[in-house]
């Protein structure tokens, strides 16, 4: 039988191109005309592996008898998913926090369990069905809908071996990969997930911001230690999927330039990683007579009801440190779309687990190991993944609680943990001896010491949580807060320090002028001296300098006014007003400053949307007074900045937030420049507020 599906004749004197029966599996899913060769012209000319890999299906009802077999078939495969052994040895490397090498032979048994079938996971495809993630309305950003996951016909990948070559031959540059390989065929080749872990793992200083996932905030684990040929980390496979599922939403490679092709891998990456975390979550199962029996809280498996209850080994799964970091992830992707409810699930088992893990107390990280001059490399940088873990989340929960309006789930009296080491130390730990690690403290810091994310951002969040308390307790209906006066003098204690030594790191980098000193310059020649170029020293101080100013303001002002339009006018002119109006203006001065420094506001654009809206929303406030008594000029100039930080940072990140925001700010700020709605789009408007009426696109689409 030939490989190329034959032709079928549309009929003789019809003047169009003849039809094949069978299109290849590429330009099935993009729903483009395929010759129907092997390979087919479209997959020659764009240089994609072409292959007949999708099953054919017939249209209409599946006879009885087949459906019998099909629910069978996914009963099984189900079944696989939890009843991988956990194998009671392992390294003794993760033994104390659940062991990391258990974790990995779990999701290889599985893993080799559905490699070796002949036919696709069919639980992952669900045609007709009504069930949907979390039974809630979702989504992922670049227009991927979380929500139509089970209700499209995807043709997921076939768990068969490729171009029948047996699965043991499927290597790549980076062995850590090996283990997922079967599983991600017909989703992404190995030579594109490796180039997805070197975004993942992308060093800020030699590629830029534009060359690194905004998802990814701070390292956890060292690449260094997952990469390396030789025995690298072990890791989970649900892990290694999440971490390419959160990196194809922006990484910028050429398979992924098709806008539904993106869309389709970060489905397809997304349901796997799932299914990978819900074989180890401890959360989903319930003890039964017969073992562990996963609870059907996540409707992945969209058969019948009775295959979502899959017996699992006579004891729960380890959860580990990976599961953290996956857990994190997800939150961190999903928060920036509207689906609330989705961000605080995976989020809340973030926290919970680490807490249960017990990464917040430094005696349970460190027990049953030697003194620290006796541990060795992998311990040490066991513990150290640990609290970085917690920090991470210690200072996303207060960010998250900012941006969604939520209680702080960790609370300052539960960190007992050491301040985590700076970056450069952490990238190189083991060519660092002991002797010049610089000593640390428990519990959180308060002031600003470097230029690691840890090193500024941390200490900004545990100020904003301790202002997130104090407007809590504040606001309580019975109780309220009879110190608050005293705890607001505390707090501007604390933003005084913080800012005094941001002020100590601007002097240590402030730029000196270098003076040429060849013998032409001493000619008389016209060589002028040379300026320091801006380095990310300068864009962080630039930022922490803006993000200091809107902590000021949620100090002195009510952060729940929804709307500049909520101050009252004829207010008097009390010292939390002034105050809260210079630090506005200051905000806005800050926001130009770091216009020239990072005109594409690349440098943390996952994090300061919520701190740009903040400080926008008290400017326009202030810029409205302003205009009420003359100084037009220069709350349009204000405005002007404002409205251009907007319109960079919704084209840098553009999330289901920024982009309404910016539409309130953009109508609020024309309001305020005496335009009327009809001006919003036209010369008046860019000449108004100085806008450039060119657009480049998001870097991160």
């Amino acid at each position: 039988m030939s490989n190329s599906p034959r032709i079928i004749d549309m009929g003789q004197g019809l003047d169009r191109p003849d039809r094949v029966q069978r299109a290849c599996d590429r330009c099935n899913n993009s729903r483009t005309r395929c010759s129907g060769e092997t390979p087919c012209r479209r997959c020659a000319k764009l240089n994609y592996p072409c292959q007949y890999q999708r099953a054919v299906k017939k249209r209409g009802p599946k006879p009885r008898a087949a459906q019998k077999n099909v629910d069978c078939k996914n009963h099984c495969s189900d079944a696989s998913v939890n009843l991988g052994s956990r194998r009671s040895g392992g390294s003794p490397r993760y033994r104390s926090k659940g062991s990391l090498s258990t974790a990995s032979d779990c999701d290889s048994n599985w893993i080799d369990s559905q490699s070796h079938g002949s036919t696709p996971d069919t639980s992952f495809t669900s045609e007709g069905s009504d069930h949907s993630l979390h039974s809630t309305q979702c989504s992922i950003p670049y227009e991927t809908n979380i929500s139509s996951y089970s209700t499209l016909p995807l043709d997921l990948p076939v768990l068969s071996t490729a171009n029948g070559f047996p699965n043991d031959t499927l290597t790549c540059r980076y062995p850590c990969l090996n283990q997922v390989l079967p599983v991600l065929q017909g989703i992404v080749t190995p030579d594109d997930a490796c180039s997805l872990l070197d975004i993942f793992f992308a060093d800020p200083d030699t590629v830029g911001s534009h060359g690194r996932c905004p998802y990814v905030l701070t390292p956890i684990i060292r690449k260094k230690s997952l990469l390396r040929q030789k025995t690298p980390r072990p890791v989970s496979s649900a892990l290694l999927v999440t971490i390419l599922w959160c990196v194809s939403h922006t990484a910028n490679l050429e398979v992924l330039r098709d806008a539904s092709t993106r869309s389709k891998v970060i489905r397809r990456l997304y349901f796997l990683s799932i299914k990978l975390l819900r074989a180890r979550d401890s959360d989903d199962l319930r003890r039964t007579t017969g073992g562990w029996v996963a609870e059907p809280i996540l409707p992945i498996c969209t058969t019948a009801p009775e295959t979502d209850q899959c017996p699992t080994p006579d004891h729960a799964p380890e959860q580990n440190l990976d599961d953290v970091i996956s857990y994190i992830l997800l939150a961190c992707v999903i928060s920036g779309t509207e689906s609330k409810y989705e961000y605080l699930w995976w989020w809340k088992k973030a926290v919970h687990l680490v807490k249960k893990l017990g990464f917040n107390s430094e005696a349970r990280i460190a027990q049953d190991t030697p003194s620290s001059q006796q541990m060795s490399l992998a311990s040490r940088e066991e513990h150290e993944e640990y609290r970085r873990t917690f920090w991470l989340v210690y200072t996303l929960d207060r960010h998250f609680a900012l941006s969604f309006d939520e209680p702080l789930h960790i609370q300052d009296s539960e960190c007992h943990v050491l301040h985590p080491l700076p970056e450069w130390i952490w990238r190189d730990i083991e060519d660092i001896p002991l002797d010049s690690i610089p000593p640390r403290v428990c519990g959180p810091p308060t002031r600003i010491s470097g230029t690691g994310f840890f090193d500024y951002f941390l200490p900004l969040m545990v100020i904003l949580g301790d202002i997130l308390e104090l407007r809590s307790r504040a606001q309580h209906p019975r109780l309220g807060c009879p110190s608050e006066a005293y705890l607001t003098g505390t707090i501007q204690t604390m933003l005084s320090d913080c800012e005094y030594s941001l002020n100590i790191l601007r002097a240590v980098r402030e730029p000196q002028l270098v003076f040429p000193t060849s013998p032409l310059s001493l000619d008389g020649t016209d060589e002028k001296p040379v300026y320091p170029t801006c380095t990310d020293t300068d864009v962080m101080i630039a930022y922490s300098q803006y993000i200091l100013r809107v902590l000021h303001i949620l100090l002195y002002a009510d952060k729940y006014t929804v709307s500049p339009l909520d101050v009252p006018s004829n207010c008097g002119p009390s010292a939390e007003l002034v105050t809260t109006t210079a630090n506005a203006i200051t905000a806005a001065e800050s926001i130009a400053h770091i216009l020239e420094l990072d005109n594409s506001l690349s440098f943390m654009p996952f994090l300061f949307g919520i701190y740009l809206s903040h400080g926008s929303l008290n400017f326009l406030s202030v810029a409205d007074q302003m205009s009420r008594v003359g100084a037009s000029d220069l709350a349009g100039q204000g405005c002007g900045t404002i409205l251009r930080a907007h319109e960079v940072a919704t084209r840098t990140f553009n999330s289901s937030f920024q982009k309404n925001f910016t539409r309130i700010v953009r109508q609020y700020a024309c309001m305020v420049g005496g335009m009327s709605a009809g001006d919003m789009q036209g010369h008046k408007y860019n000449d108004t507020f100085g806008l450039k009426s060119d657009f480049h696109g998001s870097i991160y689409a």
